[in-house]
């Protein structure tokens, strides 16, 4: 029985620990994945500053196939949005907008998951490079404004977030890379 209470203990013990650790930690986030495509900085600008080009690319695309998307103000460039609904997790529903585009080198995102709460947004670098052009794909997430407990969730998840998003940022450049350098 004493090793039950003492294993208790050591278990609220190492929670207690992980929450406090979760509570101090930045508000902020922010996630960085890169490949250099040998491509036109046009014809890579063409695939992200135009959501309706977005899934030709997306590493999220892929997941579910059911996925019903929304396209809302014009094409693209600045108030071009896109919104989603999935019953696949890791999909789930959501919107991006985009907020800024400068030709041929930037396009910044605003993003909303369900009903995450938080500022978030992506934003994809398109520079030159030896070999084409490096274009870097950015995560940035901010939950200062959220609530306690989401703020808690927030900075939570941002403790994970190289592990979980990496490799997907990392498969929509791949996929990007073959589109762009493919001339679809």
């Amino acid at each position: 029985m004493k090793i039950l209470k003492i294993i208790g203990i050591g278990l609220v013990a190492i929670l207690l620990l992980a929450v406090v650790f979760t509570v101090f930690q930045s508000p902020q986030s922010h996630l960085a994945r890169s490949v250099v495509i040998n491509a036109p900085d046009s014809v890579i600008f063409e695939y992200v500053n135009n959501y309706q080009k977005f899934n030709a690319w997306s590493p999220w695309a892929k997941l579910d196939a059911n996925t019903q998307y929304m396209y809302d103000g014009p094409t693209a460039g600045v108030g071009a949005r896109m919104s989603w609904v999935s019953k696949h997790p890791d999909v789930g529903t959501g919107a991006q907008w985009i907020v800024e585009s400068e030709p041929y080198k930037r396009v910044k995102s605003g993003m909303q998951f369900g009903d995450f709460e938080g500022e978030f947004f992506a934003q994809v670098d398109i520079e030159p490079a030896e070999g084409g052009h490096r274009v870097t794909w950015h995560y940035y997430g901010d939950v200062s404004t959220a609530s306690a407990a989401g703020a808690f969730m927030g900075k939570f998840f941002g403790l994970f977030m190289d592990g979980m998003l990496g490799p997907q940022y990392e498969d929509g450049l791949k996929n990007l890379k073959a589109v762009a350098e493919s001339g679809q």
